[in-house]
């Protein structure tokens, strides 16, 4: 199938993916971008609509905690409420942080919505920076498609699917430790 004509499906893919692991789906969609001539602007689209519906879910995460009772009084606690109050204050200097170091997303994310940003404030700052990210790796990747040129056809799937690994290893690597530890 010639590179300009992905199916709905195929940006069904690209629009969820995010959802599995945000990184390794940008940067698929960039390299899928790099070598599509005319519906790069569609993947762009997509991916970025993807990693916007994937991020503003979990602020909610965090909200619904409040809900309990212990996590609730946890909040109350003087150090708590200072994090939550500096949150609050550097609140765009925290969600670029999280947006551009992996495995810091979710706990920002979900450290919003415990601390009641403003969700108007989260969702358009995590569109902000969502961007930025987005078009930051696209703008990377197109560069690197222009000098490596057609090898980057296969070399950066593989590199997708490397982080895909590396992530996935550390997970399972950090939660048999924590089994291990546990009496």
């Amino acid at each position: 199938m010639p590179p300009d004509s992905y199916s709905l499906l195929h940006y069904l893919s690209i629009f969820i993916a995010p959802v599995v692991q945000e990184d390794a789906a940008v940067l698929y969609a960039a390299g899928l971008a790099a070598n599509s001539t005319g519906q790069w602007h569609f993947i762009y689209l997509t991916i970025l609509s993807g990693l916007f519906l994937s991020d503003i879910w979990k602020y909610w995460i965090g909200w619904a905690a409040l809900k309990h009772p212990r996590a609730r009084a946890y909040a109350e606690r003087e150090n708590v409420s200072e994090m939550g109050d500096k949150v609050q204050h550097y609140l765009f200097n925290a969600l670029l942080v999280g947006r551009f170091i992996p495995l810091a997303r979710i706990p920002t994310y979900v450290a919003c919505g415990y601390f009641k940003v403003s969700y108007v404030k989260f969702c358009a700052l995590v569109a902000f920076t969502g961007w930025l990210y987005v078009s930051i790796v696209f703008t990377v990747v197109h560069f690197l498609g222009e000098i490596v040129g057609e090898k980057l056809k296969w070399i950066l799937p593989l590199f997708a699917l490397c982080v895909l690994v590396i992530v996935g290893s550390a997970y399972l690597i950090k939660k048999r430790r924590n089994t291990d530890n546990t009496p």
